[in-house]
C-alpha cells in the first residue's frame, strides 16, 4: 500500500466529524478537521491535502465555492461531498465540478459513506442516487436550466433570485447596472417568467437560492448592501 492519502474533513457539525473519522481507515491521513471555509482554506494551504470530505453548507459560505478554489489550486484533489442540500442546481454543480462523490445526508446511510469513502479510495466514483436522477433529468429534458442558461447567467441567478436590484448585482460583480439589467431580461424570457417574484421562486424551487440567502440578503441590504455571501480568504 501507498502512502496514506493526506485528508482534511470540513463539516460545522463536531459530531459529524467524530462520524466521518470514525469511517476513515488506514488509507487515510486526516490532517485536519474544521467547521468554516475560512478554517479550511489555511488547513488546504498549509498541508496541501490529496482528499477533502465537504460539507456544502457551512456558516461562513458555500462550500461549493471552496470546492472549487481547492480545484483551481490542486486540479487533482479528490472531493467527496456529504451533504442535506440537495437540491437541483447544487447537485448539478457537484457532478460538473468532478467531485468524487457525494452523499445525502437525509437518507444515507453509514454503510454507504463506507462504500463512498471505499470507492475515492480505490480512485472510482460513488454518487448518491439522487444526482443521478438530477443529472438525468438535466439530459432528458430540453427546458432543464443548464439547457437553457449559459454559465454566466446561472451565475447572475444566485443574485437575481434573491431579488437583489440591478445596482447592488453590478457593484457586487464588478459588472454595469445596464449590463445586469440586460441579463435580468434574457433569463427571464428564456425561462418563461413575467416578474421579480416568479423568478425569485424558480431560483428558490432549483435551488439558486433558498430562504436563509433571502433573509440574508434583504438583511444587509438594510445595513448598507454589504455582500451576501463571503467568499473564501484571499
Amino acid at each position: 500500500m501507498g502512502e496514506p492519502l493526506k485528508t482534511i474533513i470540513v463539516e460545522d457539525q463536531r459530531l459529524g466529524i467524530d462520524l466521518l473519522r470514525s469511517c476513515l481507515d488506514d488509507r487515510f491521513a486526516v490532517c485536519a478537521a474544521v467547521q468554516s471555509i475560512a478554517a479550511a482554506w489555511a488547513a488546504f494551504e498549509e498541508h496541501d491535502p490529496d482528499f477533502a470530505i465537504l460539507d456544502i453548507e457551512l456558516p461562513d459560505g458555500s462550500g461549493l465555492d471552496l470546492a472549487q478554489r481547492m480545484l483551481d489550486g490542486k486540479r487533482h484533489i479528490k472531493l467527496l461531498g456529504v451533504s442535506a442540500k440537495t437540491d437541483p442546481y447544487t447537485l448539478y454543480r457537484i457532478f460538473m465540478m468532478g467531485f468524487s462523490g457525494f452523499v445525502d445526508k437525509n437518507c444515507g446511510s453509514v454503510d454507504e459513506l463506507h462504500t463512498a469513502i471505499d470507492q475515492v479510495a480505490q480512485g472510482n466514483f460513488h454518487y448518491a442516487s439522487i444526482v443521478q436522477d438530477v443529472m438525468r433529468e438535466q439530459y432528458a429534458n430540453p427546458e432543464a436550466f443548464s439547457k437553457i442558461l449559459t454559465e454566466r447567467e446561472q451565475e447572475l441567478m444566485v443574485h437575481l433570485g434573491v431579488g437583489s436590484s440591478n445596482e447592488a448585482i453590478a457593484a457586487r460583480l464588478g459588472l454595469r447596472p445596464v449590463s445586469v439589467q440586460g441579463h435580468r431580461h434574457r433569463i427571464m424570457r428564456k425561462l418563461g417568467l413575467s416578474t421579480t417574484i416568479d423568478l425569485i421562486r424558480y431560483a428558490m424551487r432549483t435551488g439558486f437560492v433558498n430562504a436563509f440567502d433571502l433573509k440574508a440578503d434583504f438583511t444587509e441590504n438594510e445595513n448598507g448592501g454589504a455582500h451576501r455571501r463571503k467568499a473564501p480568504p484571499q
